[in-house]
């Protein structure tokens, strides 16, 4: 299994993702790392309802999807995994989930906080995490899709 993608995006699945980033990565499966979205069953299916023949998506909590990302299951895949928010991806660091490179997509927290991007707002916590995240050596990327261009904390 190869990680292709580490990203936050409040939005989860949508067309960024699925049309641009996926197709870019040569991903064959999204994994949503959610506990929220894994207990909302309209919102599982919705999002699950975005795969194809050629891409797979699963919706699961935080700690299933670090699971399910370090088994056998997953050793032809290459993985696209999700997270909705930076506490949580924060969250998964703390359980052992390692990465070298994050990309930022779409925080909004209803347009309040600093204003990274057009589409990524921040508050305090937020912050102190992405600087945490810099301080480790871990490569923040803030873009929407891979044509744009990067913007560096």
């Amino acid at each position: 299994m190869s990680i292709v993608l580490v990203r936050v995006d409040d939005r989860l699945v949508h067309g960024q993702i699925v049309e641009a980033w996926a197709p870019f990565c040569k991903a064959t499966c999204i994994v949503v790392a959610s506990d929220e979205a894994k207990k909302n069953r309209i919102q599982r299916i919705a999002l699950e309802s975005c795969a194809s023949k050629a891409l797979t998506i699963k919706v699961e909590g935080i700690e299933e999807s670090l699971e399910d990302i370090e088994s056998s299951n997953m050793n032809t895949e290459r993985v696209i995994i999700i997270f909705s928010a930076l506490k949580d991806i924060m969250q998964a660091y703390k359980n052992g989930f390692r990465f070298s490179h994050l990309n930022i997509g779409n925080i909004h927290h209803n347009g309040k906080g600093k204003k990274l991007t057009q589409s990524v707002y921040v508050d305090k916590e937020d912050e102190d995490i992405l600087h945490n995240f810099l301080d480790m050596g871990i490569e923040l990327d803030i873009r929407g899709v891979p044509s744009d261009k990067a913007v560096k904390l």
